[in-house]
């Protein structure tokens, strides 16, 4: 039989057999949502963006509606273009649309023990209740010491080498959650464990990035031997195994050590406190086992430390050339704290419009512009379309903190949209409504990140001018924001200066 036409029977076949299975699942014969059109077979596939796809989307809303459904090479994706309607579906039909997309990678890295990535569920609930134990709100308030003493750091190795800020920066919010969930307080020992873990997140980034490795598109591509050409893969996925399960185990046996050992930190840590009770004669049953421990330690930094280090790269950025917003909020820093100490994250309360400009980034930069995709759990009827099960949802967070419905001017960094009489405006919609996520899978370190960003904020501000770079003729150089078109949206790499604001601000960080 000639190719074309095995291939043209084959592709009836499949069109057949999809009409029948979708006939049963749907028996009402309800419509999906409206959306592009795609080609037989392949779907949408050919029309997916490739970067920025936020404002692709943006404009399918438009002309869509807020549910803009797609299918590539039967894979229902739907993507949602409103706030309103997001926190309908995650909150008020939690339980339908809060499991996580399968990920056909994992048939060769264990995700069993992470509750990021684990469906919605007993399991998943309990873990999260063990790690709210330690994040929460008036939680992470025992912890604020360390961040304290982390921006003090940050702010010498920024007088010494402040053209590597961004390791710098890097290095700091690393160490703040190591030090959080571990204990400890040797710079070596974090500095190893922050490389690790952050090679770890960026192997498996890229593991999940669509297109990436073509076993996500086609499972079956799992099954092939090792020794077969393009099988190469495979091994990669299994080395980021073992880094996976280096990273779950190394650092809480390293501090279970330590606390045999009477060799613990003076502050407190996540690990330190649950070895503490699991020791116990007759362990707290909240935590569980010993495994469940070391899942809340280790996804302390895995769920955390790209979102809080690409909100700070633009922080950074948006001072940097913004200096009208620069000097308001150094103005407020003088004028509350004056020039004699650094900032403490006590202060926050009477520094609004700091706190104003922490905001103003988390909204003006969306870290995760796409949110962290969900997946219906069965087929279901949601708003009179069907929604089939294992249908990605994508919900559109950069959209939601670009409405010029609901944000003036919503491009330009403007911290002022933030404050009114003097006070934090609350009138305005919070960046945290979208930002961190939505519903029941709402980020549990969410404080602990607010409280980092908001102490390397008020810090850098208190001592340093931080401007464009300049040419060799010492005239400023034009500065471009470039986010990347990943998960987790980066700015890419730029330059800036850090000029201490003076002799006395210089002394406060010697």
């Amino acid at each position: 039989m000639h190719p074309a036409a095995l291939l043209a029977g084959g592709g009836l076949v499949w069109a057949v057999k999809n009409m029948a299975d979708n006939k049963k699942r749907n028996p009402q014969g309800l419509p999906v949502p409206p959306g592009p059109k795609g080609l037989p077979i392949l779907g949408n596939m050919l029309q997916l963006p490739q970067s920025e796809q936020w404002k692709i989307y943006q404009e399918w809303t438009k002309q869509y509606g807020d549910m803009v459904y797609l299918d590539v090479m039967g894979q229902p994706i739907l993507i949602l273009g409103s706030l309103e309607r997001t926190e309908d579906m995650m909150e008020k039909h939690a339980t339908m649309y809060s499991d996580r997309p399968s990920l056909p990678a994992g048939q060769f890295i264990d995700l069993t023990y992470s509750f990021a990535m684990r469906n919605y569920g007993q399991e998943w609930r309990h873990d999260r209740r063990v790690f709210h134990q330690y994040l929460n709100h008036n939680a992470v308030v025992q912890y604020h010491p360390i961040m304290e003493q982390e921006a003090f750091n940050l702010l010498r190795r920024l007088s010494e080498s402040p053209a590597d800020f961004r390791d710098h920066v890097r290095f700091t919010l690393g160490s703040v959650i190591m030090r959080v969930a571990y204990g400890f307080d040797d710079t070596e020992t974090n500095r190893r464990l922050v490389t690790d873990a952050e090679k770890l997140v960026q192997s498996f980034t890229e593991a999940i990035v669509p297109g990436r490795y073509l076993v996500n598109s086609f499972p079956s591509l799992g099954k092939i031997p090792d020794w077969f050409p393009g099988a190469g893969f495979k091994q990669r996925l299994r080395d980021l195994n073992e880094l996976n399960k280096q990273m779950l185990s190394g650092p809480f046996e390293a501090a279970k050590d330590n606390a045999q050992e009477g060799n613990t930190s003076a502050y407190p840590s996540m690990a330190a406190d649950l070895v503490d009770k699991l020791q116990d004669e007759k362990p707290p049953s909240w935590i569980g086992s010993e495994f469940v421990a070391k899942n809340v330690c280790n996804i302390a930094y895995l769920t955390g430390a790209d979102t809080t280090v690409s909100s700070s790269w633009a922080l950074v950025f948006a001072l940097a050339t913004h200096p009208r917003v620069q000097k308001k909020a150094q103005e407020e820093i003088d004028l509350v704290i004056g020039n004699d100490r650094l900032p403490q994250l006590s202060d926050r309360e009477n520094l609004p419009y700091v706190a104003a400009v922490v905001k103003e980034v988390s909204r003006w930069h969306s870290v995760v512009p796409l949110g962290l995709s969900r997946a219906s759990a069965e087929d279901s009827v949601y708003n009179g379309y069907f929604i089939p099960k294992g249908t990605y949802i994508m919900m559109n967070t950069w959209a939601f903190m670009h409405d010029p419905e609901v944000f003036e001017k919503p491009m330009e960094f403007m911290p002022e949209r933030y404050v009114k009489d003097g006070k934090l405006n609350t009138g305005v919609r919070d960046p945290e409504s979208a930002a961190f996520g939505y519903g029941r899978r709402i980020c549990p370190g969410r404080h602990l990140s607010n409280d980092a960003i908001f102490i390397l904020a008020a810090s850098m501000l208190a001592a340093f001018d931080i401007t464009p770079p300049k040419d060799e003729s010492g005239n400023p150089i034009e500065m471009v924001f470039n986010p990347s078109s990943d998960v987790v949206s980066t700015p890419l790499p730029y330059q800036c200066e850090f000029t201490p604001r003076s002799s006395k601000h210089a002394a406060l960080f010697q």
